[in-house]
Parts: structure tokens; C-alpha cells; sequence
């Protein structure tokens, strides 16, 4: 992880949800008040931290708002107005809630290892994996119920299908923001390992793909400070640079022997 900070911090990308990070913990955090009142229903084996009481705070709130708020919407929308069905849902999200943390309470007396911030696995019988279930099947399923539960109750209904577009875009979140790391982690380890060969201008086919621009790799070349700024990186990124950079003026060659003399 250090390695890959050091190495992000002198060649950080611009991707825009990077640069806009705040946007999407936004849009995780207005979404996840309603996943949170639907996973119980449909996963098992999640993370203490995932569902944690926190966030299950939020999920009481987003059942007890469609509960008790009902009744002033049926006054404008009368399909909307109070029924029996969303008092159930409510109870049985209490009940399934707390099943779900007794499930890790269990996980953590019997010294299970698993990560707190899991999203659980789905129970939902799709043949397919669980990414595909997570981003596709999952919200179609619960919307299909809201669908048809709407006729019975609105409340019902509009709960579950808010819950099934918000569960889209939590999940896709989800998996874009551990593609992100991952991306990080390994661009990071190509830039440590490559470092020499962009600054000495090779092409892209011989360093995966990192380029370094001439003029930065002439500023790098011509500028001795830089050059000490290479020379104090962390131990473990200087292990598996490939090489000493190739130097690309000849005025700077003797600086660089005056520096290593120095050394």
C-alpha cells in the first residue's frame, strides 16, 4: 500500500470520479438508506461493519417513513394510503434484521474470519455469478415484486421498487469503486517497476503501457533536486525498480557522478 501511494502521488491519473470522489460516497450514502431495508431479505453472511446498527438505523427509518407517512400521502395518492401489508414488512424487517446480526454475532464467538465490510451473499437461485446477480438479477427481482405487490399495497410496492432502483446503483458503486483499487494497486506496481524505462523514453509495448513525456523526463534528467527526490523513495519501491534511469542530456551527466559520489 505504501508502495502504491508513493507512486500514485507522482503519477496520479485523472479519472473523473477520482477527481469527484464526494459524488459518488453521496450517492452511496442516499442509496444505501434504502438497500439497507432490503438486504435482509435476500442475502445472508454479511460484513459486522456492512450491517452494522448504524446503518440499520437508517433502514428502520426508511420502513417507519413509508409506514407512518402513508397515511398523509393517501391523502393526494389514494393507493399510497396506510395498509396492513407495509405494518407487516416493517415486523418482519425487525425480525430479519436482527436474525441477520444474530448470524454474525455467531460468526464472531465461534472465530470465524470474515470481512466487516462484506456484502453478503445473495439467496436468490439465479445460475449465474454472484456479480451478475448482485448488478442485474437482484434489482430485477425486487422490482418484479413491488410490481406486483403495488395492487395490494402502494406503500409495499413503492418501497420495493425505489429499493430495487437504489439497489442498482449501490451494487454498480460497489463494484466500480473494487475495480478502482484494484486498478490503483496494479497501475502502482507497474509504475515502480517501469520507472526507468519511461524516463529513458522507451515505448509503451516495453513498459506496459507507462509513458513518461520527454520534456518531464528532461526536467527529471536536468534537475538535481528531482533527481534526490527519486533517490529518497522508500526502500521498497527502489527493490523493484528495474534499472538507474538513463539520464537524456549530456550536461547533466556530470551532476548525476557528482551526486553518486556524494552518496
Amino acid at each position: 500500500m505504501n508502495l502504491f501511494k508513493q507512486t500514485r502521488s507522482l503519477f496520479g491519473g485523472t479519472d473523473m470520479w477520482k477527481t469527484n470522489e464526494w459524488v459518488l460516497g453521496l450517492l452511496s450514502l442516499a442509496t444505501s438508506c434504502i438497500v439497507v431495508s432490503i438486504v435482509p431479505f435476500i442475502r445472508k453472511d454479511l460484513g459486522e461493519r456492512y450491517f452494522g446498527w448504524l446503518n440499520l438505523y437508517f433502514g428502520y427509518s426508511v420502513i417507519a417513513g413509508f409506514t407512518f407517512f402513508g397515511g398523509f400521502l393517501g391523502m393526494f395518492i389514494p393507493s399510497l394510503g396506510p395498509s396492513r401489508l407495509m405494518g407487516f414488512v416493517w415486523v418482519a424487517f425487525i425480525v430479519m434484521s436482527l436474525y441477520r446480526r444474530y448470524e454474525i454475532a455467531l460468526k464472531n464467538r465461534a472465530g470465524i474470519e470474515w470481512h466487516s465490510m462484506s456484502i453478503g451473499t445473495s439467496i436468490l437461485p439465479f445460475p449465474v455469478s454472484q456479480e451478475k446477480i448482485f448488478k442485474l438479477y437482484e434489482p430485477l427481482t425486487v422490482f418484479a415484486a413491488g410490481f406486483i405487490l403495488k395492487n395490494f399495497s402502494g406503500q409495499v410496492g413503492l418501497w420495493l421498487m425505489a429499493g430495487a432502483f437504489c439497489l442498482l446503483i449501490n451494487n454498480h458503486i460497489v463494484f466500480h469503486q473494487e475495480r478502482q483499487t484494484i486498478l490503483d494497486l496494479r497501475d502502482g506496481s507497474i509504475e515502480a517497476r517501469y520507472m526507468s524505462g519511461a524516463l529513458a523514453q522507451k515505448p509503451a509495448t516495453e513498459t506496459a503501457g507507462f509513458v513518461v513525456g520527454e520534456s518531464s523526463a528532461k526536467l527529471i534528467g536536468g534537475d538535481a533536486r528531482l533527481i534526490t527526490a527519486f533517490d529518497k523513495l522508500s526502500d521498497e519501491l527502489k527493490s523493484i525498480l528495474d534499472a538507474t534511469p538513463d539520464i537524456p542530456t549530456e550536461t547533466t551527466k556530470q551532476e548525476v557522478t557528482d551526486h553518486d559520489t556524494r552518496r
